[in-house]
């Protein structure tokens, strides 16, 4: 696989870069993995902070155009991401989950509290008599 940038274009507003190139392979399109870690060496950024918006190719050419964005820290990237739907409802599915654990706990903890006041109720009887 052979990277080639065509055009780099700072995006200031975005703490971000744009970057279009041309990818030549000789098997199968290069997966978004491969393309994210050859983008990142030729740039000098680790991974996490490339982002593949996009690979296009043409039939039955072994060339392909990407379009690539190089942000400047990760919280650029979860501010500027865009979820999906599967990514979303994971998300609200984990929020329900947690919210759930949080109403059972106090419940768990009203039943020793009782039994608490129960045996202490007991030793004030004995000592009545």
């Amino acid at each position: 696989m052979e990277l080639k940038i065509t055009q780099k274009t700072e995006e200031p507003l975005l703490s971000r870069m744009k970057v279009d190139g041309t990818v030549e392979f000789d098997a199968a399109t290069p997966s978004t993995k491969d393309i994210k870690n050859s983008v990142a060496k030729s740039l000098g950024k680790t991974e996490d902070l490339i982002e593949v918006e996009g690979i296009y190719n043409t039939y039955g050419d072994k060339k392909a155009s990407i379009v690539c964005y190089a942000y400047e820290n990760s919280e650029i990237i979860g501010k500027l991401r865009k979820l999906g739907k599967k990514a979303k409802e994971k998300i609200e599915k984990q929020n329900k989950e947690a919210k759930e654990e949080v109403k059972e706990e106090p419940k768990a903890e009203e039943k020793p509290a009782e039994k608490k006041e129960a045996s202490k109720e007991k030793p004030k009887e004995e000592k009545k008599e």
